[in-house]
């Protein structure tokens, strides 16, 4: 069966009322009027409707370009949206990888001057070692030196005691011994 063209005309503007009040818009509300000479005449009622058919497909071509144009609108803004924040994202990217060069160059020069500081402690404890060990050289060479000296010294006094011992023992028995000496002494 098939449809004459008038029928498929009124189907198609039926489905695009029901379509125009979904857009719940007055300005979408189509009003089809019987008209009283279209039963009289109906070539001018078919007229009539292609008219009206052809107004109404104008009136949607136009809201369809107004919303073409808005979705376009729309989709330009969210394009320029979405470059901005390509250029933040790359800003921030580019803004991360110089602080991790920085962070890095940083801490080389820190990796650097700590091991130029821990070079210096090292070598400054090992001159005081060094140092160290040659006081203590210094100082058990002084304590041998002492230790020498003392026992000198000791050996010194205890000679001097026996020269002197000798010698009193030398003058006493020379005293005792000779009379002349005595008489010397006594008168």
């Amino acid at each position: 069966m098939e449809e004459s063209h008038t029928d498929w005309l009124r189907e198609r503007m039926r489905e695009f009322v029901v379509d125009s009040r979904a857009l719940d818009s007055a300005d979408n509300i189509l009003n089809f009027r019987r008209q009283t000479s279209s039963a009289k005449n109906p070539g001018a009622a078919a007229l009539d409707l292609v008219y009206q058919a052809a107004e109404v497909i104008g009136d949607v071509e136009k809201i369809a370009a107004e919303r073409e144009a808005h979705a376009e609108s729309l989709a330009n803004q969210a394009i320029e949206k979405l470059k901005i924040a390509e250029e933040r994202v790359r800003s921030a990217d580019s803004a991360r990888r110089a602080a991790e060069a920085e962070i890095t160059a940083f801490k080389e020069r820190v990796e650097k001057e700590f091991n130029v500081k821990l070079q210096e402690i090292e070598n400054a404890m090992e001159q005081a070692a060094s140092r160290i060990a040659a006081t203590e050289a210094q100082l058990t060479t002084a304590e041998q030196q002492a230790n020498a000296a003392e026992m000198r010294a000791t050996e010194a006094e205890n000679a001097l005691k026996r020269i002197e011992a000798a010698i009193q023992s030398q003058i006493l028995s020379k005293r005792v011994g000779d009379p002349s000496k005595r008489s010397v002494k006594a008168a």
